[in-house]
């Protein structure tokens, strides 16, 4: 798809993303919702409510799928904002670009709900996909199909999390990719976001950034490897899947997505950095004003089809479907 490139409207729609020093919290998840929540799902992707954990998830089916793997989806929105819903729209072109089926929890939000909820929710979402799923497996005789975890900005944080500490070890081989958009990575007092003199950002500010944080958990708390995973030990790091991701040119946080790549190719983990140029952090999200956004989500699902090898059983149901639907290749 082209569209004529409209970065001021992109700036404008991705601030409603970030948090500001002074807006309050309502007013702040009323913007996100209001700029990025739609009832219109693209690509005809078909929308279920699902529960996993007691947590309320959406279900994402594109009409081409392979069943061998499923997207889990965190959402960003500077750890206080967003829901499935605001993101629906995104990840239903993630899905149908992956062939993949997404699922994206709704895990708690602070202030009401500072860390470890969202952990806690993720937790739970896992262990419970994986009990159902290992059931249906027994019933069908089939294979439980992999994982691939996705996340942006704060989510990034809560996805680290995650696989951390939150999926069942005995499990946590089933997780195949990791996939950030714009990570935010340390919320450290030696980070050097919370130092710049200059500004270098043209969405959020470091006083923004310092606000989610202190929402999500107490100072003393922010150097924790389960809120900054630049900060993991080797033992926890050497247990990731390929690692991909995604920023734009010019956003803050994209000396730590180079650091990160950087401790996680040291430990012996590969990851992929992908850095677009003249572009702000989470362009992703609006594609209605930027061309780059439809190329970045081109990009990601290549990634996680190239990798996966598919057996003829896999190739035969994905013909069928393509028959089905009447879609041609």
């Amino acid at each position: 798809m082209n569209v004529k490139n409209d970065r001021k409207s992109a700036l404008k729609k991705l601030r409603n993303l970030m948090l500001s020093p002074k807006i309050e919290i309502d007013k702040f998840r009323e913007k996100i919702e209001n700029s990025f929540a739609n009832p219109f799902v693209p690509n005809g992707v078909e929308v279920e409510e699902r529960n996993y954990g007691n947590v309320n998830c959406t279900y994402l089916s594109p009409k081409v799928y392979f069943s061998s793997r499923v997207i889990f989806y965190i959402h960003g929105g500077s750890f206080c904002g967003g829901s499935a819903a605001s993101y629906r729209s995104f990840c239903a072109s993630l899905a149908n670009a992956a062939s993949c089926r997404v699922i994206v929890p709704e895990f708690r939000l602070p202030p009401a709900h500072p860390f470890p909820a969202a952990l806690e929710d993720m937790e739970a979402v896992f262990k419970s996909y994986f009990i159902q799923e290992e059931v249906e497996c027994k019933i069908n005789g089939a294979s439980p199909c992999s994982i691939v975890i996705m996340a942006d900005g704060s989510g990034a944080s809560i996805a680290c999390g995650a696989l951390q500490k939150c999926i069942d070890k005995e499990r946590i081989g089933r997780v195949k990719q990791l996939v950030l958009f714009s990570p935010w990575l340390d919320f450290s007092e030696d980070t050097y976001v919370f130092k710049l003199k200059h500004q270098k950002d043209e969405l959020i500010t470091a006083e923004g950034i310092r606000r989610a944080v202190d929402m999500y958990t107490y100072q003393s708390n922010a150097g924790n490897p389960l809120v900054s995973p630049l900060k993991m030990k080797s033992e926890d790091i050497q247990s990731f899947p390929p690692v991909y991701i995604q920023c734009g040119e010019k956003e803050i946080f994209l000396e730590q997505a180079k650091d990160f790549s950087e401790k996680l190719e040291f430990n012996g983990v590969e990851c992929t950095v992908e850095i677009v140029k003249n572009m702000m952090g989470m362009f992703q999200l609006a594609d209605e004003f930027l061309n780059e956004s439809h190329l970045a989500v081109e990009e990601v699902g290549k990634f996680i089809t190239k990798r996966e090898q598919f057996d003829i059983h896999e190739l035969a149901q994905r013909e069928h479907q393509l028959k089905i639907n009447n879609i041609r290749q």
